[in-house]
């Protein structure tokens, strides 16, 4: 197996389980890993386009009652775990007037976010999406964790214009390694509801977090289990970054070029499905890497954080009322893209030209 005659493979055909995995071990110095982002890239443009697309967000939505929460996240943090209670669930006109404005930013979808209420069967969901859908012309994600029942994905199938996620973060067939950073979750649950995302005929949006100990073997089955589900429409790449109090404090944060090449070996396994990535900072590395949409780019609607008026850089910020923010990111975002040589989507390049 040679470096240089899987890539010249992979800018026409997906590459195999075993030529991903060489990929990730030979791809440890830049020279290699520019050629990876080479074909890659080449691979996107080729099979889906110039066009990188941002999303909106829309959270929370429902609270998260996983216990033990996931030793990442901030719902185990001693210092401040009160992010994904209820107390920061957003009523319905709030995420109506959210949803509005995304959709005023030239914005075409939005996630609608929230954690895993243990239990559920998603009547807030549908209750949410058809606010949405009443309000706006917006296009959906849902991303909420295993708390949605088979019926409940019925109905969003027939509202059309909906896709749902079922996240692993971890290879779904290490289930040890997934014990260990998500203790309190449910393995069996999550792969129940990709199995009726995928069943239904919805689109099936899935991530992989870089860096939360899992091996590249791990990487490359975490793929290619994926690769089963013919609705798979979008792969989300996210990347690990410690939060303080929380049991991974003091594990080593993820290289954002980790991530890439994670994104990279991805287009070349999916090929023509949306690569997600994390971390608008460095949307310029995503394009090399063949990525065609980063998570939390656009804008987004959310409760003003611990009391605070939201910062974000290059972000305009609109304070809707003392407790929700609307964020918006693409007067930088877009200047990213387009000076990378990238389009973005019509009627967001209309307001935002990145000039």
């Amino acid at each position: 197996m040679e470096f240089e005659e899987i890539l010249i493979k992979a800018e026409d055909e997906e590459i195999t389980k075993d030529e991903a995995l060489y990929l990730f071990k030979e791809t440890g110095r830049y020279d290699k890993v520019l050629k990876l982002f080479e074909i890659a890239s080449r691979v996107r443009d080729d099979e889906i386009g110039n066009v990188f697309k941002l999303d909106g967000f829309i959270g929370l939505t429902t609270p998260c009652t996983v216990d033990p929460p996931c030793t990442y996240c901030w719902k185990s943090s001693t210092i401040n775990s009160s992010g994904f209670g209820p107390e920061n669930v957003l009523n319905i006109d709030e995420i109506v007037e959210g949803a509005r404005l995304i959709e005023e930013t030239g914005i075409s979808m939005t996630e609608i976010g929230g954690g895993t209420t243990v239990g559920d069967s998603g009547e807030k969901v549908i209750e949410v999406v058809k606010a949405v859908k009443k309000a706006t012309n917006l296009n959906i994600w849902v991303n909420v964790g295993p708390a949605l029942s088979e019926g409940t994905l019925k109905e969003l199938k027939n509202l059309g214009g909906v896709d749902v996620t079922s996240s692993f973060e971890v290879n779904p067939l290490n289930e040890e390694l997934f014990r260990k950073v998500k203790p309190g979750d449910d393995l069996d649950a999550r792969k129940k509801l990709a199995n009726m995302i995928n069943d239904t005929g919805l689109g099936l949006n899935s991530v992989l977090m870089s860096g939360l100990g899992e091996t590249y073997e791990d990487r490359a089955e975490h793929m290619f289990y994926l690769k089963q589900f013919e609705n798979l429409k979008y792969f989300l790449c996210t990347w690990f970054h410690p939060v303080p109090g929380t049991p991974m404090a003091n594990h080593p944060p993820a290289s954002p070029l980790e991530a890439a090449k994670t994104a990279a070996i991805a287009r070349l396994v999916f090929r023509d499905i949306d690569i997600h990535i994390s971390g608008y900072e460095h949307i310029p590395l995503w394009i090399m890497a063949g990525v065609n949409r980063v998570v939390h780019a656009g804008a987004s609607v959310h409760r003003v954080r611990n009391g605070q008026k939201l910062p974000a850089t290059g972000a305009e910020v609109k304070h809707i009322n003392d407790r929700l923010d609307f964020v918006n990111l693409l007067p930088t975002t877009v200047r990213f893209i387009t000076g990378a040589g990238m389009e973005v989507e019509p009627d967001i390049a209309e307001k935002y030209r990145g000039e």
